[in-house]
């Protein structure tokens, strides 16, 4: 997957450019751990406590070395609850993935993932422009297209069992 953003040109924008990018499925393969969420369990907690031994997506994290390189700023936006912010970050940090927040739902937030990131795009937004996404989520896909953000679709999403993760309160 390569793809090429153009530096951030300063006098051309009145605010920063960002870049936002999902975890699970996105920016980590978390298919080993999966397996926590299906035949009717929703074992959330071991999910992501397992998941910090998933390999990080090469490409992913190439694709926002090279945006942070040009000059925008890298935001994890994941519909992870709270409780699991740091043991996020730290997975990220210890796998070389160069970010500037983490941003995740609330832990007692049940909304849907696509509310839950149109939020937080609306908090992005009143401190950066957002040029260019990286998610897997056709939902959630659609909701940046929608508001004008340039996607990079990371493939995966078909091969899982949807109905687990289209509902997902993670």
């Amino acid at each position: 997957m390569t793809v090429t953003l153009a530096a951030r040109t300063v006098a051309s924008m009145t605010k920063p450019t960002a870049v936002i990018v999902d975890v699970d499925g996105t920016l980590v393969d978390v298919s080993p751990v999966r397996h926590y969420l299906h035949d009717g369990k929703r074992d959330f907690e071991s999910f992501h406590r397992a998941s910090v031994f998933c390999d990080v997506i090469a490409s992913t994290r190439q694709a926002i070395l090279a945006a942070h390189d040009a000059g925008h700023a890298v935001f994890v936006v994941t519909a992870r609850k709270a409780k699991y912010r740091h043991l996020t970050g730290r997975h990220l940090a210890e796998s070389g993935v160069v970010f500037d927040d983490l941003l995740t739902r609330g832990d007692y937030d049940e909304r849907s993932d696509v509310e839950v990131k149109r939020e937080l795009l609306a908090l992005i937004r009143t401190t950066h422009d957002v040029a260019h996404a990286w998610d897997d989520n056709p939902h959630v896909v659609a909701l940046w297209e929608s508001e004008g953000i340039a996607v990079t679709v990371v493939p995966g999403w078909a091969a899982r069992d949807t109905d687990v993760y289209a509902s997902s309160r993670a």
